[in-house]
């Protein structure tokens, strides 16, 4: 089964926090929005039972997957 992925990237000023491509909030500091994304991602495996994960692209391109769940 495959995970639902939140998303956390840099943005214009500070960082996103996306699902399905759809920024839900953005302009957080990195702390703030890894654990926006590692709730969001909590609260959805809660709610449908899927596993969830946060899949983290750094400055440098490098993706690294955090906060999974189920």
């Amino acid at each position: 089964m495959e995970r639902i992925l939140i998303g956390v990237e840099p943005d214009e000023h500070g960082w996103r926090v996306q699902l399905a491509g759809i920024t839900l909030e953005r302009n957080l500091e990195q702390p703030a929005a890894l654990g926006r994304a590692d709730d969001l991602a909590r609260e959805r495996h809660a709610s449908t039972g899927l596993p969830t994960a946060v899949h983290v692209r750094m400055l440098c391109g490098d993706g690294v997957m955090l906060g999974m769940h189920g």
